[in-house]
């Protein structure tokens, strides 16, 4: 069998400078023994090629040579390795901001290094620090920093430099298993701290230099956004400057998850598509032009000269857009293939394909880890590999010279169906949500918003500063082909099996659906793909065995503390796989930042969790309820469990909604089962009393924290209490009607640990052997107290933090606790 059938001189490279990146990523530190095997390697490679200009050599030789043909691989693997060093290992100068870290408040003053992105009631933008003062002395600093500024009042720019009174923290993670890694997406930005500010104390010391290059650049945009705003309807137009200038903050959520439910979110992302059709549209201008002059057509220059020239209209265009990472890859990849043409040689896609990855991961080894790399580079592959590979016409037995545009339907429809094969599994384990109707919506969208829309807004965007009336006329139109276009994608969008939220995959998962497709593609060509394809079929039947003895055959208990930061949410795995969810989390505002949506939902995709059967919420405040309305809306939510006290708050009203629409069973409080077994875990409501609300006139400290729902979870001789934000006088009523029955193993600490809370009579009636403490890293509430910490060590309790620990895994067997932590150097 030939190999270079299936894979192209580049590919392998690639694939070894790749794995690189990948050991470098996990295995940081070794750069001398890499960089040895760079010396070794290539010492090889000229002794070889040395050695293959003699005629008659020892048969040791021949074995020498033999030994080479692996040496470039491990060349280029180690190459990848010293290639991504600099990111993981980085070495800070002693004036870095990340010194300064978590301390006392500066006055911070830098230059705006950023176009500022701008969104409802913020914006947000980078800044290179330049120098850090305080009470004590003005420090000249070193290093970005994220700034987001709040309110109105910020008119900023890039090139812009500013000062504002913050405090630089750094970048944490919710430490969950398997959880995104922002810490070192940031990292790979060279963004290490962030800071935040309100808009009305941002002073701008100095404006940007209009002159200067990227400045102009960027002084046009904003032009063309003002003048689509004046030009077209408010619905359009936030579309318009997404296809225009890449600038997505004009987009509402409910336009995004259209889009997104359509299967056509990646049309609002500049990338090949856009860049594509530019290249398409002036390539094909300048060999009209070209061709014209004899002197091209006699040197076979036009193709040629037709691919320099349309090299600078890509650039130009990429720079108007704001040359996001996805646009820079969608450059890089165009222009290498333009510069293709310049060789006398017939182009090998896909060789094309790898050489522009390769440039990628060469100037920005992070650029692997990029949802938007791999999503661009094994959809375009697919793409190309599938319709070489497949004989989709022959099937028809048709004259398709005869039906072109048929023919060309068919080829659009398989290009679609490739590219949906090919970003299947990557869809679903980032976004966990894949489109029904993907296909048939980008039948559609495509054609209308790719070829029309985008060429004629792009033709705008030209125009604009020659003649403003045609501009003007183009982006109207443009305009109305949008409007018709988003009406198919919200028609589409609201079949209720438009799209489905999915688990997600393992890594061994993904590569086993990778190399299942291809064997399948190729299994009439060799015994050895029947046979590969047979072992991975095994693999995923083990696979699948594995997952469901986790999910519903298992004869513990699982108790997990999920890490959301400051707030408190629990997931409790009953043998036999039923789920329970103690509230979710949150902050005051989901539109900012939803904790169900980003934390919670996908911890629980990730454990292959696509129904919780009950949701408990222990009271109303955001910290608790507010990431459990993504949950009830998205995970086939059967009963909901509240103390019935209401709030008046936007959370407590949308959860309440979102409850009725999908039709959740919510039993009153007072007819609540006190107690429920599940496959021999008892659940028992201990407080509060049924009659509670009719008491809070005449209580006056029955709050909204003391009226906490507490639940005990009971697995043979050990047990655990989740008491919400129970205060020291609900303990003493709580102590008072319990008494001593209310001993237990496991205690989550009341109120993230408040100095209010955990009261020494609670403590005594409890005697808890460990105390789990769900707060968010140095929160503004100070939270858990020193004295409370200092309460429960005297006591000879084990004490686990979610801000120090992440998420904590409680399993019992029903005799014995075990306990582990997501971070793993943490000192129990």
């Amino acid at each position: 069998m030939n190999l270079t059938v299936y894979f192209r001189p580049l590919i392998p490279i690639l694939i070894s400078f790749i794995f690189g990146i990948l050991i470098g990523s996990q295995f940081p530190g070794h750069i001398v023994g890499a960089f040895l095997f760079v010396i070794i390697c290539a010492f090889l490679i000229i002794a070889n090629l040395v050695l293959e200009k003699i005629e008659q050599k020892p048969a040791f030789l021949n074995k020498l040579h033999l030994c080479t043909i692996f040496t470039p691989f491990i060349l280029f693997a180690a190459l990848g390795y010293i290639s991504i060093q600099p990111w993981i290992n980085t070495q800070f100068p002693e004036n870095h901001v990340i010194h300064f870290k978590d301390s006392d408040k500066f006055e911070i003053a830098g230059k705006i290094c950023s176009i500022p992105e701008r969104y409802h009631r913020r914006q947000r933008f980078i800044i290179n620090t330049e120098t850090l003062r305080n009470e004590n002395k003005t420090i000249k600093a070193t290093g970005k920093i994220r700034v987001t500024v709040y309110g109105k009042g910020s008119d900023v720019s890039f090139g812009d430099e500013v000062k504002f009174i913050s405090r630089i923290k750094s970048i944490r993670n919710f430490n969950n298993p398997g959880g995104f890694d922002y810490q070192r997406y940031m990292s790979f930005k060279r963004i290490w701290t962030t800071a935040y500010a309100q808009a009305d104390r941002v002073d701008i010391i100095e404006r940007s230099d209009s002159k200067s290059g990227w400045t102009l650049i960027e002084n046009y945009r904003e032009k063309i956004d003002v003048f689509i705003q004046d030009t077209v309807e408010e619905s359009t137009s936030g579309l318009l400057k997404a296809l225009m200038l890449g600038d997505k903050s004009g987009i509402s959520k409910y336009t995004r998850e259209a889009f997104n439910r359509a299967g056509v979110a990646h049309v609002l992302a500049i990338s090949g598509l856009h860049i594509g059709i530019v290249t398409m549209f002036f390539f094909v201008i300048f060999q009209t032009i070209i061709s014209r002059f004899d002197v091209f057509l006699w040197n076979a220059l036009v193709k040629k000269v037709a691919a320099v020239l349309t090299l600078f209209p890509v650039l130009l265009y990429g720079m108007l857009s704001g040359m996001s990472p996805s646009t820079q890859r969608a450059v890089i990849m165009v222009s290498v293939f333009l510069i293709t043409f310049l060789f006398d040689r017939e182009q090998d896609p896909i060789n094309t394909l790898a050489l522009a990855a390769f440039v990628i991961l060469t100037i920005h080894p992070p650029s692997l880890f990029s949802i938007s790399f791999q999503l661009s580079f094994i959809t375009v592959y697919f793409i190309i590999y599938g319709l070489s590979r497949v004989n989709y016409l022959n099937a028809f037995h048709l004259n398709w010279d005869r039906f072109q545009m048929c023919k060309k339907i068919l080829t659009f429809l398989m290009v679609s169906f490739f590219a949906f094969v090919g970003s299947f599994p990557i869809v679903m384990f980032y976004f966990n949500q894949v489109s029904t109707v993907g296909i048939l919506a980008n039948l559609f969208v495509i054609p209308l918003i790719g070829f029309v829309a985008v060429p004629l807004g792009l033709t705008s965007v030209f125009l604009y500063p020659i003649y403003q009336p045609l501009a003007a006329w183009n982006l109207k139109w443009s305009s109305y082909v949008i409007k018709k276009s988003f009406s198919v994608i919200n028609f589409l969008s609201d079949l209720p099996f438009a799209a489905i939220k999915t688990i997600t995959p393992t890594i061994l998962e993904i590569i086993c659906f990778y190399l299942l497709i291809w064997a399948l593609i190729n299994l009439n060509k060799n015994k050895i793909v029947k046979y590969l394809a047979i072992g991975v079929i095994f693999v995923l039947i083990a696979d699948v065995a594995y997952w469901v003895h986790q999910r519903f055959l298992h004869d513990d208990l699982r108790v997990t503390i999920i890490d959301v930061g400051q707030g408190s949410s629990a997931l409790l795995e009953i043998p036999g796989g039923q789920t329970v969810l103690i509230d979710g989390g949150g902050f005051s505002d989901n539109s900012y930042f939803d904790i169900g949506e980003r934390v919670v939902g996908p911890f629980l995709w990730r454990k292959k969790i696509k129904t919780v059967d009950t949701i408990i919420l222990s009271h109303p405040n955001s910290d608790h309820l507010n990431g459990l309305i993504y949950i009830a809306k998205h995970f086939n939510v059967k009963n909901v469990w509240t103390n019935g006290e209401t709030a008046s708050t936007f959370g407590y009203q949308t959860f309440m909604e979102v409850i009725k629409e999908q039709e959740i069973n919510i039993p009153v409080f007072e007819k609540l089962s006190r107690k429920t077994i599940l496959n021999g875990v008892i659940l028992e409501i201990i407080y509060p009393e049924n009659d509670f609300l009719s008491k809070r006139e005449t209580d006056r400290w029955r709050n909204r924290n003391n009226n906490s729902l507490v639940l005990r979870a009971k697995f043979g001789s050990t047990s655990i209490i989740f008491p919400g934000d129970l205060e020291a006088r609900a303990e003493i009523d709580l102590a008072s009607i319990k008494g001593n029955d209310l001993k237990s193993t496991i205690l989550v600490s009341p109120h993230h640990g408040s100095k209010s809370s955990s009261s020494n009579i609670f403590l005594d009636k409890i005697e808890p052997d460990y105390v789990i403490i769900s707060s968010g890293w140095r929160n503004r509430f100070g939270f858990p107290h020193p004295k409370i910490l200092e309460k429960y060590l005297e006591r000879g309790c084990k004490v686990l933090r979610t801000d120090l620990s992440g998420a904590i895994t409680v399993t019992i067997d029903g005799k014995s606790v075990g306990l582990e932590t997501e971070v793993q150097d943490y000192n129990m």
